[in-house]
């Protein structure tokens, strides 16, 4: 039976844990090891996760999402699969079965499954399925962020390249992950079709943008007040991994480290949606990328 282990990062997820450990450890053709960093919680989290005996649990500082998630990844075992998983979800229960056996067909290199996210309210009522069917490429996943980590399941081989290998100029765990494994020549599968329930709350710290309008009021706010430093996790890729990068992604690292209008007329830094390759452009003249 296939092992995987499951890294969640927990903070004040009392109300919908244990709906969302069972869920995990309940999964259909694979064998669990869950490990939970709690970040600093205030609440009855801790307790709630030391009445699982199978679970091994880190009590941590508040240092936030991100780097809970990249302490988690340097405290990780030894195992064929990895998955990230929230604190407040609910999985199918074929979830890691349906990565684990995506990611079999390609156990040589790095690679990286992630798939859609069926949308739920906080009392898991159906809302709708995020459409995505994104341009798996590195120049593709620079421009937009297509892995959502709660969706997240990838190898011993890529692991090998993340542990203690982290930047500190990040700003998500998932992005960063799929673009390590870009980089290095990996393969970053996506599947369609959502294997878990999305819960939507309004204490969601990360959470999915629901309708247009969100959208477009997020985006915004992360044009104006929040850069994206693409340029500067291309130059981390550079420096942490270069003897190991392609020669082709190489290429296109040094010119995103190094952005100017000539941005504008790469061809391999190209979404497969025109309105984000549109809103790129957008950032590239306005120097914020």
């Amino acid at each position: 039976m296939k092992k995987v282990q499951v890294l969640m990062s927990t903070y004040n997820g009392e109300e919908y844990l244990r709906e969302q450990i069972d869920s995990i450890l309940l999964q259909k053709g694979v064998e669990v090891h869950l490990l939970v960093r709690d970040d600093g919680s205030e609440d009855n989290t801790v307790n709630i996760l030391r009445e699982y005996e199978s679970i091994e649990v880190i009590k941590g500082e508040n240092v936030g999402v991100c780097r809970s998630f990249f302490e988690l990844i340097n405290k990780s075992g030894i195992f064929p699969y990895y998955s990230f998983a929230d604190q407040d979800d609910v999985w199918d229960e074929d979830k890691l079965l349906v990565a684990t056996s995506a990611l079999d067909a390609n156990c040589d290199v790095p690679v990286v499954y992630a798939s859609n996210t069926r949308l739920v309210d906080a009392d898991l009522n159906f809302l709708i399925n995020e459409e995505d069917n994104p341009k798996t490429t590195l120049g593709s996943a620079f421009i937009k962020n297509y892995c959502t980590g709660c969706t997240m399941v990838f190898n011993d081989k890529l692991m090998s390249f993340l542990k203690n290998h982290q930047s500190d100029y990040v700003p998500m765990h998932d992005w960063w992950v799929n673009l390590v494994c870009l980089s290095l020549g990996g393969i970053s599968y996506y599947d369609v079709s959502p294997h878990m329930n999305y819960r939507q709350h309004s204490r969601n710290v990360l959470g999915a943008e629901s309708n247009f309008m969100t959208k477009a009021k997020n985006r915004w706010k992360k044009f104006l007040y929040k850069p994206y430093q693409r340029d500067v996790m291309a130059k981390e890729l550079l420096t942490i991994y270069g003897n190991d990068i392609t020669d082709e992604n190489i290429l296109i690292l040094k010119s995103l480290s190094n952005p100017n209008f000539h941005l504008l007329f790469e061809t391999k830094i190209k979404t497969a949606d025109l309105v984000t390759n549109i809103l790129f452009g957008i950032c590239v003249i306005a120097k914020k990328i």
